[in-house]
């Protein structure tokens, strides 16, 4: 009887523990499902002859991802950034690679003009959205993956043609620009910009990049009523502006990007040679916007500069679009849901308005700044001149032919 009894209590205790072990484990906090990351890409220049601008670039995207936390949706995002080396070889093969053994969907970059003319096939081929950082290539558009920020080249810099023409007076024009598509796109907008307007380019030259002296070319500079250059990045900037200045011409000078080539290492090297000159920016850190306060306050701590340039600045943009286009689709990175969302991505950064064509290209303003000197340092100006980039300015350029 006892034995019976034992047996009983056993059981009961037995029943009674796996009862309790089912209720604790219905009834227990279930863990969190662990989402795939979102990968996005990035093709920043760390050698070459803008390798400056790689880490100003990164920069840029960092703080736009850390604003994010490095989320979004609930999916965390992991960036892969590569070298493109300011190469038209190096960059498609790092974008494959990118594509291929990192499986991404979403690229940041590359820079030049040449490299997005070579990527645009493969991206559209394996539906990678992907953005430009100092505006895209007009021939890009036709692959309906290309994130064309600010906008075209051409386009870009065609209302500064114009503004040359009818603010600044100037009625001939000469042009320099660096021997690649992305220049060549940039200094033929100004010009047909100031043709369109009333004035007459006289000549257009065209160094390599990468030249190591532009004395040739500046010798052979016919007169006119200004000078146009468009070189691929600070360091020849620099070196063309000093180059000019020493070989005692004195025609009046313009450019184009000045906000990416205007740094603040270029500025104090060139020293007053550089004050006065008008460029087109996309960008100054002397706007006076919410957006663009937030975006310094945030940014110097990690440049270590007095003030960002528009390589930070077209990064960090390019990850707010890239952010709020994810955000709407609820982190679904795939191409057929992403890309119509940043189509309808509208928002301000710190470069201003940003919103999109239905064929990709960006909607931005153009500002005219010039290089000032305020207590010993250089700076870019605040905005001389703001006018909103026309999404028809991209069809006006199309088909300019160059003097010959």
């Amino acid at each position: 009887m006892k034995g019976k009894k034992l047996l009983l209590i056993m059981f009961s205790a037995c029943l009674i523990l796996t009862v309790g072990a089912l209720f604790t484990a219905g009834c227990a906090p279930k863990a969190p499902v662990t989402k795939e990351p979102i990968k996005i890409g990035a093709l920043f220049d760390y050698t070459g002859p803008v390798a400056d601008l790689g880490p100003k670039f990164e920069a840029g995207l960092e703080l736009a991802l850390e604003e994010a936390n490095y989320e979004v949706a609930g999916r965390p995002i992991k960036l892969i950034i590569e070298d493109s080396a300011t190469d038209v070889t190096v960059a498609l093969e790092k974008f494959k690679t990118l594509v291929q053994r990192d499986k991404i969907q979403i690229c940041i970059g590359p820079l030049m003009g040449d490299a997005h003319l070579a990527i645009a096939p493969y991206a559209a081929e394996n539906k990678v959205v992907i953005t430009s950082l100092f505006n895209g290539m007009y021939e890009c558009i036709k692959y309906n993956c290309y994130v064309i920020y600010p906008t075209t080249c051409d386009a870009q810099t065609y209302p500064f043609g114009i503004y040359c023409y009818k603010e600044l007076g100037y009625k001939t024009m000469i042009t320099l620009g660096a021997n690649y598509a992305g220049k060549i796109a940039y200094a033929n907008g100004v010009a047909k910009g100031f043709t369109d307007a009333g004035g007459t380019v006289l000549q257009q030259l065209w160094p390599p990049v990468g030249c190591p002296d532009y004395s040739p070319y500046i010798g052979a500079i016919k007169q006119a009523d200004v000078v146009l250059y468009a070189f691929e990045g600070p360091g020849p900037v620099s070196r063309f502006v000093y180059q000019y200045n020493q070989a005692g011409l004195k025609m009046p000078m313009v450019t184009i990007t000045q906000d990416g080539d205007y740094t603040p290492e270029a500025m104090a090297e060139l020293g007053d040679i550089a004050l006065g000159i008008p460029g087109q920016s996309s960008y100054t850190a002397q706007l006076d916007t919410p957006e663009n306060k937030k975006f310094i306050q945030g940014i110097l701590p990690k440049i270590n500069k007095i003030f960002p340039s528009g390589a930070e600045v077209k990064t960090y943009t390019c990850g707010k679009i890239i952010l709020a286009a994810l955000k709407a689709t609820d982190g679904d990175e795939s191409y057929d849901k992403l890309w119509p969302a940043v189509l309808n991505v509208n928002i301000k950064s710190a470069d201003g308005p940003v919103s999109f064509s239905p064929d990709g290209v960006a909607i931005t303003n153009m500002y005219v700044t010039t290089a000032v000197k305020k207590d010993g340092q250089y700076w870019l100006s605040p905005p001389l001149y703001t006018t909103p980039v026309l999404r028809e300015y991209v069809d006006k350029v199309r088909g300019w032919v160059p003097p010959e």
